[in-house]
């Protein structure tokens, strides 16, 4: 099995939601109970942290400048010069206190999809919802326990999404113009001990599924066949992307989150970044157009 090298100075509690930048060559990644995220120069190593003041699900880059984010208050935007997180107006959730944004992608359009969980992940109360450019948001799912990776075909006409606890990659019929999905029909099934989390997406429609409790990333072609494990080596796997200048670099984040004194003892690289390099090339990741 392949294994993946640690990468950067930063640790985060629970690291989550990575994006690569392939304009500035930067790297950013969330620290999502702390309420923060990290903008690392990839030359460099240098490392700023913001902190948005909740806990930050997920986040994207705008198109115009500046990030669009998913919080525990629902959708809005962070300004780095300012430090000032700003909602956008009667966002979905800021009153269900017992759940939270979790993870998300842009769409090839612009939109800003990202689901939401019981911080506990215990019923299956998570919700899809999508942002539109125009602010206005729409719900697409429920019944979801822990709304995960999301991605969408080379051909952008089918969606995917990771529900973690009912250890499935859904796939979806897409349609573009109007951002609905329809269709939903098991893509990856694991079996009920194996936890897929946050995931990317290479070029040819490729999946690379970060493994909660499973020490690894797994790489699955189109069509769902398994094809390959990479060893990282810490016990919570939680997200990957696509990066450096040629896009064949994979950047995994992980969590230290839950591990008793034995296991943090057993893992100390946990919360730690790692990198592998691949023999594929990552899909650019759109930016939000609103």
């Amino acid at each position: 099995m392949l294994q993946a090298e640690p990468i950067f100075d930063i640790k985060p509690e629970h690291g989550e939601g990575p994006i690569w930048c392939p304009i500035a060559q930067k790297f950013y990644c969330v620290d999502l109970l702390q309420g923060k995220y990290f903008k690392i120069d990839w030359k460099t190593g240098e490392a700023e942290a913001f902190d948005v003041g909740q806990a930050l699900g997920v986040m994207a880059l705008r198109e115009n400048g500046g990030v669009v984010v998913a919080v525990r208050d629902g959708f809005g935007f962070f300004d780095e010069k300012t430090n000032v997180l700003q909602l956008i107006d009667n966002p979905p959730e800021m009153d269900v206190v017992e759940t939270r944004m979790n993870d998300g992608a842009v769409d090839p359009a612009g939109r800003f999809f990202a689901g939401t969980m019981q911080y506990s992940g215990a019923t299956d109360i998570g919700k899809l919802y999508r942002l539109n450019t125009d602010h206005s948001w729409d719900c697409l799912e429920e019944n979801i326990y822990i709304a995960n990776g999301q991605g969408w075909s080379p051909d952008e006409r089918t969606y995917y999404l990771i529900d973690t606890m009912r250890n499935v990659l859904y796939a979806y019929d897409y349609d573009l113009e109007t951002g609905n999905i329809s269709n939903r029909r098991p893509h990856i099934q694991w079996p009920k001990d194996e936890y897929p989390d946050g995931m990317a997406m290479d070029s040819e429609g490729g999946f690379w599924v970060a493994m909660w409790e499973g020490s690894k990333v797994s790489h699955f072609d189109a069509a769902g066949k398994w094809v390959k494990d990479i060893a990282i080596p810490v016990l919570h796997t939680t997200s990957c992307c696509f990066g450096g200048p040629d896009l064949k670099t994979l950047l995994v984040t992980t969590s230290n989150l839950n591990l008793n004194e034995k296991e943090k003892a057993e893992n100390p690289l946990a919360g730690r970044c790692f990198a592998i390099e691949t023999d594929m090339v990552g899909a650019i990741e759109p930016r939000y157009k609103g």
